[in-house]
């Protein structure tokens, strides 16, 4: 029987992939619920769209969703102890416009800084800091592993192409990443896009799908 790091996920039981679609369902309430804490509203969350996918193809599948040359936001920590596995969160321009209009009144100052002044750049690092450190301490108690501690959460604005150069510099090509796309709407309707990449560091893959998945056997 191949073990979670050798299977692709066609291969995958129904029981797997919904523990899959669990772990998207945590990060996306996670963001959510960061959000309605940080606009002060209801921010509510579609059931996310969760895949994994050899770690080679990540830039394809964010390029779905993002322009491959626009300026991003992108959010980082890392589960730094006992299981080892990256969160990324990933917003793009028009995200942060659409937070920046909600969190106080549009003006004709908006333009000018959304150009990620340091008024943009404070709320996307206080938004994904949230967001990044209640989804690890909560996939770390899922995964039984309390004594585990994120690391600080790290801001970065550049293009998706930038990833490898850093934030997927020196893990191992044959890692796994759960791609989560995360689709989250405000009273009105608005759409909040950002999207979540999942990344179980090789060293520990096995436990970390293995502590998961048995909880849906």
């Amino acid at each position: 029987m191949s073990s979670p790091s050798e299977k692709n996920l066609e291969e995958l039981s129904d029981l797997q992939k919904d523990a899959l679609k669990e772990l998207g369902t945590m990060g996306t309430g996670h963001a959510a619920s960061a959000l309605t804490e940080f606009l002060g509203q209801p921010i509510f969350m579609k059931v996310p769209s969760v895949r994994m996918a050899a770690i080679e193809t990540i830039l394809d599948l964010l390029k779905e969703r993002f322009s491959s040359d626009a300026q991003i936001a992108i959010s980082s920590a890392s589960n730094i102890s006992d299981v080892f596995y990256t969160v990324l969160f990933l917003f793009d321009k028009e995200t942060v416009l659409e937070i920046l209009n909600q969190k106080s009144p549009p003006s004709d100052e908006i333009e000018a800084i959304m150009e990620f002044s340091t008024i943009s750049m404070d709320m996307i690092r206080e938004i994904g800091s949230i967001i990044l450190i209640k989804y690890i301490l909560t996939l770390n108690k899922f995964l039984s592993v309390d004594d585990s501690i994120p690391s600080q959460p790290m801001l970065r604005i550049g293009t998706l192409d930038s990833l490898e150069q850093y934030e997927l510099k020196g893990l191992t090509k044959k890692s796994k990443v759960i791609f989560v796309e995360c689709d989250i709407y405000s009273e009105e309707e608005s759409r909040i896009k950002a999207e979540c990449v999942l990344i179980p560091h090789y060293e520990t893959f096995d436990r970390f799908f293995g502590t998961i998945f048995t909880q849906y056997l």
